[in-house]
């Protein structure tokens, strides 16, 4: 068996008795059973005017989740309907690797920035709480839910269930322009300045702010989250 072989079956099968380990602890289970139990029928059947939105946005090491990459910042924001509150939770996370000059160019941030910041394992519970019952916002937000995703899978053998609007997809059923779209193009057509960017806070704000314009002309009286969800996938 190659060396490398055996490094990754015996990677896995550490993570595997890590896994059984981890569900042992009363405090983990509690968590995992709150990701699990979810009502998404009930949050869809919401007015969004009477729904918690969460408003993510990371930033990272690098682009791959799954190839090492983990997240260095991270920011939600919440609101009630398309009105944000001013209720955050936003913290700089130790990734436990080295930030990649190309990935510093982008952010801005760097090793000496996280040193004594929390892991990502110290937030989950922080995370979960200001999750809630929320329906989750992001801009291309399959990025951001990779990276969550890959840690609560990991540590709590669940992955996020809420129901989730990326803004992108918002904005080309708005517009009916096909397209893969930035955030700095979406702002830009939405005329919303975005002063901040690349920071997690910055990038969260200029999200609801977008989300708050689109939703605001998709809507019609008593729209329930349900029909907004399934509106993004539809062009025009």
């Amino acid at each position: 068996m190659p060396p490398e072989t055996f490094n990754r079956l015996l990677a896995d099968i550490q993570t595997h008795l890590k896994r059984r380990k981890g569900l042992s602890d009363p405090h983990l289970k509690a968590l995992h059973n709150r990701c699990e139990q979810l009502d998404i029928k009930a949050i869809n059947m919401q007015l969004v005017t009477n729904t918690r939105f969460v408003v993510i946005d990371t930033e990272t090491t690098g682009l791959h989740a799954y190839s090492g990459d983990e997240i260095i910042s991270i920011c939600l924001l919440e609101m009630q309907g398309l009105t944000l509150t001013g209720r955050k939770f936003q913290t700089l996370i130790n990734p436990q690797r080295h930030i990649s000059e190309l990935s510093t160019a982008i952010h801005g941030l760097r090793d000496e920035d996280i040193v004594g910041c929390p892991k990502i394992t110290d937030i989950l519970a922080e995370l979960i709480e200001f999750l809630g019952e929320a329906v989750i916002i992001g801009h291309h937000l399959g990025f951001d839910l990779r990276f969550l995703n890959k840690t609560f899978k990991k540590e709590l053998l669940c992955k996020l269930h809420h129901p989730w609007l990326d803004t992108m997809l918002l904005y080309i059923a708005y517009s009916g322009r096909l397209g893969h779209y930035s955030l700095d193009e979406v702002a830009k057509n939405c005329r919303i300045k975005n002063h901040a960017r690349h920071t997690a806070l910055g990038d969260a704000m200029i999200t609801a702010q977008i989300f708050q314009k689109i939703a605001a002309k998709m809507l019609l009286p008593n729209s329930k989250v349900a029909e907004l969800v399934k509106n993004q996938f539809q062009v025009g």
